[in-house]
């Protein structure tokens, strides 16, 4: 009926099944009560829950004193009922379980690094990621991003919930009918010319909008967060050299995609959509603007051609030619382009270092770049945050 375990932070785990009745409740209760001391968080796990009466909501209620912070996950949709008729849902910090659904027979219409995407039906896609490559959380963060930016005006799609597919956890979104630039470009090069500038003017609507304070995290704090998990990689000054060149790009309110590249922004008719908003956040534009130009220019100056095509998609030319539009439409006050892209070269090296545990790098292409940044781009840093202070206290 009910399992106890203690966490190293002091959290109490209560795991209950069956059902919690009047009979069972009173002994249900005084093994709880015998385990509890001074645990500083108490979570019910409700997963194999079934029923629930009046004496074991009186429990929980007695639970609820002990802990304020009581939390009671993995609610089945009959227990959730009983919650929300007797009114507990608005006592307790309650987290229904993730419905299971099932792709068995769905067409898959993409694949990627983290997953692939599947339609259910009519309306509705899955994100479903791979394994071990998610969790409960993390899945969660994305579906509440995704609706955060959308109630704020970003163009995206609709994010309805979480879910589960046997080991795997998803996300379920409104199907959109849509091709991403990628895509429509690497068919047909000329595209760049119409979408470019809209792809400029959809980076500069959205950097137009302040979301409100906590909405998003800091784009900063990411930064320094990945930069810190580089530490089997790099010694201790060299990650604060990575820091300092973090602190030195100017703090702004401004709303980011955070992963704003042509692969996630997606044509629909005459209207651009964003997808992937799992690192939206708030800090300077410049950070999607390198997005844009490290995942272009900074391969075609770094790779061979034939290794840039196939991270890219595109030519040589094309690469050049669609950064230069977006360029001359996105950044429309007087700059001085040399010296921009000369900031970008070397802030999306800063950029490339913080996705290198989301790629899982390894072997010997990894050992390679770790020399090649620890030579060429490390001794740099101090000399670039002077050189490009002026341009990063521009407005951009």
């Amino acid at each position: 009926m009910v399992t106890i375990t203690s966490a190293p932070n002091e959290e109490l785990k209560i795991s209950l099944c069956g059902r919690l009745t009047a009979e069972n409740t009173p002994e249900t209760q005084e093994k709880i009560m015998a385990s509890i001391k001074t645990p500083s968080k108490i979570t019910v796990d409700a997963a194999k829950l079934e029923y629930i009466s009046s004496s074991g909501l009186r429990l929980l209620l007695l639970l609820k004193k002990q802990c304020p912070d009581l939390r009671i996950i993995n609610v089945s949709r009959d227990v959730d009922e009983i919650l929300r008729m007797t009114g507990f849902d608005t006592l307790l910090t309650v987290e229904r379980a993730l419905r299971e659904i099932s792709v068995e027979g769905c067409p898959c219409i993409g694949r990627g690094q983290y997953g692939e995407a599947y339609r259910l039906d009519r309306d509705t896609i899955v994100k479903l990621f791979a394994p071990n490559a998610a969790t409960v959380d993390s899945v969660k963060r994305e579906c509440q991003k995704a609706q955060d930016a959308f109630l704020l005006g970003v163009p995206t799609a609709i994010s309805y919930e979480p879910v589960s597919c046997g080991q795997r956890l998803g996300l379920i979104f409104e199907l959109v009918d849509a091709k991403s630039v990628w895509e429509i470009v690497m068919a047909d090069p000329s595209r760049v010319d119409d979408l470019m500038p809209k792809c400029a003017e959809l980076a500069r609507n959205i950097h137009r909008l302040t979301p409100a304070p906590g909405a998003f995290p800091k784009m900063v704090e990411i930064y320094h967060n990945r930069i810190d998990a580089l530490d089997d990689l790099f010694t201790q000054s060299e990650l604060d050299l990575l820091h300092k060149m973090t602190d030195s790009i100017p703090m702004r309110k401004t709303f980011l995609h955070g992963d704003f590249h042509q692969g996630n922004i997606m044509v629909q008719g005459d209207n651009l959509l964003l997808i992937d908003m799992a690192d939206t956040a708030v800090g300077n534009p410049v950070y999607d603007t390198m997005g844009i130009y490290m995942l272009g220019i900074r391969f075609v100056k770094t790779f061979p051609p034939e290794i840039s095509k196939k991270v890219t998609g595109l030519d040589v030319q094309t690469v050049y030619k669609a950064w230069e539009i977006f360029r001359d439409h996105y950044f429309q006050d007087e700059i001085n382009f040399n010296e921009l892209e000369d900031m970008l070269t070397a802030y999306s090296e800063l950029r490339y270092l913080t996705f290198w545990k989301i790629f899982s790098l390894t072997g010997d292409f990894l050992s390679n770049e770790v020399q090649r940044i620890k030579k060429d781009f490390l001794p740099q840093v101090n000399d670039y945050i002077r050189r490009f202070e002026g341009i990063l206290q521009q407005d951009l």
